[in-house]
């Protein structure tokens, strides 16, 4: 017995278990060295900013723009404040940001860094985690829901001209009975006939659905977000 545990102390003690654990997370993970070059980039990052691994490793992850480094524009640079915090001042730095999705629309997520110190006390390099600030299976299921009763505009994928204005007529009537204040907020996207007549069609379905999806990942969960008509959305608040 006493072989069979020194045996998996001994295999739990080689450095690559912990490599493959990370990779495996689904936390995003990300690793630089000392002038934030990108050297690790796990699946759980892939999955969260949309950036695969070769696209962003070597990549310098900072928070102002570099002429030199065409390729910063895929890193995350919304998060790479909190990374250099945490390198400059040698301890864990915690912030929460609006991160762009490779796709184009923004997406909150928490951010932690920490430094990476050799066996002298120096430090060499940073470690930064990227977390989604909403659960994503439940907003999954949300969607599915909404989806399965026809509530969902097919291409922008937030709530239907008719149910927005639905909960619009809601909030009225409750506030004619109850001293319950609501916002209304009404965002219209201007330059879509230019867009249209310049780039075509397709382009103002790609225009609606990341502005869309920006302006869903901003909702608290008491918030409804509809399309009122093409180019614009209806917010309703409490």
């Amino acid at each position: 017995m006493i072989a069979d545990g020194a045996a998996e102390v001994s295999e739990l003690e080689d450095p690559s278990i912990y490599r493959d654990v990370l990779e495996s997370l689904q936390i995003g993970i990300y690793i630089v060295d000392r002038a934030q070059r990108i050297v690790f980039w796990n699946e759980g990052a892939e999955r969260i900013t949309g950036c695969l691994r070769q696209e962003v490793m070597g990549c310098y992850c900072r928070a102002e723009s570099s002429a030199n480094n065409e390729a910063q524009k895929n890193v995350p640079a919304d998060g790479a404040e909190t990374l250099s915090s945490a390198l400059r001042d040698g301890r864990p730095a915690m912030s929460e940001v609006s991160l762009r999705h490779k796709s184009g629309h923004r997406i909150f997520v928490r951010v932690c860094a920490v430094p990476i110190r050799n066996a002298h006390g120096n430090i060499v390099g940073g470690a930064q985690s990227i977390d989604e600030s909403l659960s994503a299976s439940e907003w999954d299921r949300r969607q599915s829901k909404l989806a399965n009763y026809g509530c969902l505009d097919l291409a922008t994928g937030v709530l239907t001209h008719d149910v927005i204005i639905s909960h619009l007529r809601e909030g009225a009537a409750t506030y004619a009975e109850t001293p319950v204040p609501f916002s209304i907020l009404v965002i219209r996207i201007d330059g879509m006939d230019h867009l249209r007549t310049t780039y075509g069609s397709a382009v103002i379905a790609s225009v609606l659905r990341i502005v869309a999806t920006s302006l869903e990942n901003s909702l608290r969960p008491t918030d409804f977000l509809g399309r009122l008509s093409e180019s614009r959305f209806s917010g309703d608040s409490e």
